[in-house]
């Protein structure tokens, strides 16, 4: 607005509601909130918020109607109690964000706010809290509308707890699926396979997970896209990942030289991302093979970056040299990324080829005439 102007135009009142509501959306739920003050109109479209954001952060201090709450660990369910009556409850939650919570949470409050979110057809739900899954009400776990679940509990309140994610869960709208620090555990046949249940799922993501009494984590679908496992907390324990993913498209496989990765069908593959930490292998003996045979699987891959120490882990495969490469003949490009500054793989910006790890990319490429280098130092990318 022009400075002086005598009728001055309010633009934001001027916008509609589904476009303000989309603003707010980006809000935590305490900022969000503080609008209701503004008007009539802004009290009512406040109300209609379909994405709640409960952080820690945003209950230090709580302002609603004018009135500032200040926050402890026994208020909590009062807080979020205010929070959920003042919403229109005729309207759907599509995403409810309860993060970042690293003390104790009443069982009750999580069960309100979890039953809440599902009677009002959640599609998203995201949390990192401290509890255990149990608190959490048994309708989450049927709930027909939840398309995606982030789901990170920790059990620091109990010493040496383990975290157990069910086997068989019944959400058959679920796509997408994040766990953190849960034991998956044996079912009848001996092996750990807990996502066989979910018929829509694309995405699926696990970091630092275990296994309890078993060594087999399967995970097996006809509709997953994408893959991701984490596996960097030198985890001691050894196991063998199985999968069976015909429709799989992108892998990131983070792991030591304890967790091995075996798959039966990789013709859609065409992304890899692999990572393994050759330093850190337990008690067990390092099977450097490993790698080098997972790799001779990959036929149809597009691109494939690896990190330093993997190829490190490579140029330790027995008469490494004397294998012929049957694969990555489709390859495009090749990314290396580089954690240790330090690590003797480039000289002025090249590859120094006198370096075991450079033999390494040499010989990975040996069988992929199309394929370019690239260097990834500490996250970001050098040609």
């Amino acid at each position: 607005m022009k400075k002086g102007d005598q009728d001055e135009e309010d633009r934001l009142s001027d916008l509609p509601d589904s476009v303000i509501l989309h603003i707010l959306s980006f809000l935590n739920t305490k900022q969000a909130h503080q609008t209701l003050i503004l008007s009539t109109r802004w009290k009512n479209i406040a109300k209609q918020l379909p994405i709640l954001r409960l952080r820690s952060s945003d209950f230090k201090s709580l302002m609603t109607f004018g009135n500032l709450m200040s926050h402890s660990p026994k208020r909590f369910g009062n807080l979020v109690y205010e929070v959920l009556s003042l919403r229109d409850h005729s309207t759907i939650l599509h995403t409810l964000d309860l993060l970042e919570f690293n003390d104790f949470i009443e069982p009750d409050s999580i069960k309100s706010i979890v039953e809440y979110a599902v009677s009002h057809d959640i599609q998203l739900l995201r949390t990192s809290i401290t509890c255990d899954l149990q608190q959490f009400p048994p309708c989450l776990f049927s709930s027909q509308t939840l398309t995606s679940l982030d789901l990170c509990v920790h059990g620091d309140i109990i010493i040496h707890s383990k975290i157990l994610f069910p086997n068989s869960l019944n959400m058959p709208a679920l796509t997408t699926l994040t766990l953190r620090s849960f034991y998956f555990c044996a079912g009848d046949d001996g092996c750990a396979e807990p996502f066989s249940a979910f018929s829509k799922l694309s995405t699926l993501m696990i970091q630092d997970c275990k296994l309890l009494d078993t060594e087999s984590l399967c995970i097996s679908s006809t509709t997953l896209v994408n893959l991701t496992v984490d596996e960097c907390e030198y985890y001691r324990h050894s196991y063998k990942c199985k999968l069976s993913t015909p429709s799989l498209c992108n892998l990131n496989y983070i792991c030591t030289l304890n967790q091995k990765l075996y798959c039966s069908d990789l013709r859609s593959l065409k992304h890899v991302y692999i990572d393994v930490n050759y330093e850190y292998s337990g008690s067990l003996e390092p099977d450097y093979p490993f790698v080098l045979n997972l790799l001779l699987e990959l036929a149809n891959i597009e691109s494939l970056t690896v990190s330093s120490d993997t190829l490190q882990v490579l140029s330790l495969v027995p008469d490494l040299w004397n294998v012929k490469i049957n694969s990555l003949y489709n390859l495009e490009s090749l990314q290396i990324k580089r954690y240790r500054p330090s690590t003797p793989l480039y000289v002025y910006g090249g590859l120094n080829r006198t370096t075991e790890p450079a033999k390494v990319v040499y010989f990975l490429l040996q069988n992929s005439p199309l394929a370019k280098v690239k260097k990834r130092h500490n996250g970001g990318y050098m040609r």
